[in-house]
């Protein structure tokens, strides 16, 4: 019975996706380990390293159908390495004693390494699919929603006009960096291990070199020339872009929480029809999806911090360190897939709330463009002054409950300088959003360039 939530079965993918399961899938991995096995005979095989027909042999038994998993599994429960059984499997099936050239001057970690590239290879290619959708999403908004006025906060607090266009533009922006960040690190992750025991690759023979390169492009890798054993930055760097990008989304997921709390009722994150969120209170519509992001983010940034640790080797191999990796990256890739296709879903379908955006910039009536009146006042009495004077104003209108606009036409000191005319502009807050649309405009203009260059996938 599966003890961990991306294994539930009963109730499965609530913090995982299908695909990245299936990446990581016991099954799978062994497959990815077998076919190292397999690119490596191959190679050895042509370059008259191990007879070719062993070479051939092993190429067609390198396949988890022919192997005995009832008696791998016997194995695995008295092993203390992690591929011997499935290549003693692997042996046991190869005719002719041709099984005695399998794994033939690699070591373990040559296998598991390279099989790690392929899983973080094939997670990048979801991710980069997933992140693209995400940002033509927030593109729809940005353009839908470009001239749509909502009040901005800053401290918590209601500060001035904005738009909510500007709100998905700067969204936008990190979705893009991300995306070019995603580009990169597939490049540089995408280079295998193979280099034997301890790195010097002396059981390869004096082609050494040729075998590793060959047999790694086989698999769609690089080769490199310095063994990576004990070298894991590409591992870190590759887990903290994970961590940045789900940050990203429990920022997005945060914001909707916050603006959907009863009292702002701005966004509401998408409920499928019928589907309840509370057990008791019928009434409530709970943002438990983006909730869950926030929570699947937390978990991404902390298996970071052990990948991290875990860069510290000691030595040419330290086991403690790769194991504490090995543990750490499935789960950090299948909660950052989580994240990323709960995103999908909630702003696919977000709910935005106009006129109560409207509403809300109109909570403190003229109160909300009193920069716009400083500025205004500025160039007559000088901006400390100004700054001042408003301050005792807005107090005084606050206390009185009366409008701004009024205690001001009131003052002895200012209220001369300005007419009533044009006063007026407080009660229109819309107006005061600044260049937000132009920056929405520009934003857009420039995210679609860049997306026409994008490569369909990895």
């Amino acid at each position: 019975m599966p003890a961990h939530s991306i294994d539930f079965q009963i109730n499965p993918g609530v913090f995982s996706t299908p695909e990245l399961v299936q990446v990581f899938d016991e099954k799978a991995r062994y497959q990815r380990w077998l076919d190292f096995e397999a690119a490596l005979a191959e190679v050895q095989g042509d370059m008259g390293v191990i007879p070719q027909e062993a070479a051939a042999e092993i190429g067609r038994k390198a396949r988890l159908e022919y192997i005995d998993l009832e008696s791998v599994h016997k194995k695995y429960l008295h092993s203390r390495n992690s591929i011997i059984p499935l290549i003693n499997g692997l042996r046991g099936v190869c005719e002719k004693g041709y099984g005695e050239y399998v794994h033939y001057g690699v070591t373990t970690q040559d296998v598991l390494d390279t099989a790690e590239i392929l899983e973080l290879r094939e997670t990048l290619a979801l991710t980069y699919r997933d992140l693209r959708a995400l940002e033509m999403i927030c593109l729809d908004l940005a353009k839908k929603y470009r001239l749509t006025p909502e009040v901005a906060r800053t401290h918590g607090q209601q500060a001035l006009p904005t738009t909510f266009g500007m709100k998905a533009v700067v969204w936008l922006g990190e979705i893009r960096r991300h995306i070019e960040r995603l580009a990169y690190i597939s490049q540089r992750i995408s280079m295998g291990q193979l280099g034997g025991a301890v790195g010097t690759m002396a059981a390869l023979g004096p082609h050494a070199m040729e075998i590793a390169r060959r047999t790694l492009n086989l698999l769609g890798l690089d080769h490199s020339n310095v063994p990576w054993h004990n070298s894991r930055d590409n591992i870190g760097e590759l887990a903290s872009i994970f961590s940045l990008l789900v940050t990203t989304l429990a920022k997005m997921a945060n914001e909707i929480v916050q603006l959907q709390k009863t009292e702002i009722d701005e966004l509401r994150e998408p409920v499928p029809g019928g589907a309840a969120s509370s057990s008791t209170m019928p009434h409530k519509k709970n943002p438990v999806i983006c909730q869950r992001i926030i929570v699947l983010s937390r978990h991404v940034r902390y298996l970071t911090g052990t990948i991290l640790e875990s860069m510290a080797h000691e030595h040419e191999r330290d086991a403690g360190c790769l194991w504490a990796e090995w543990l750490a990256v499935p789960q950090l890739c299948i909660y950052t897939g989580a994240a990323l296709r709960y995103m999908l879903d909630v702003m696919s379908g977000l709910e935005v709330r106009v006129d109560r955006m409207m509403e809300n910039l109109h909570l403190q009536k003229d109160m909300i463009a009193s920069e716009w009146l400083m500025f205004r006042l500025s160039s007559m009495i000088g901006k400390m002054k100004s700054s001042t004077k408003l301050r005792e104003l807005s107090a005084k209108a606050q206390e009185t409950k009366t409008s701004l606009k009024n205690v001001v036409m009131e003052d002895p000191e200012i209220g001369s300088l300005l007419a009533s005319e044009e006063l007026a502009y407080l009660d229109h807050p819309e107006r005061y959003i600044g260049h937000a649309v132009q920056i929405v405009d520009q934003a857009i203009e420039d995210i679609e360039k860049k997306r026409a260059l994008d490569p369909e996938r990895f």
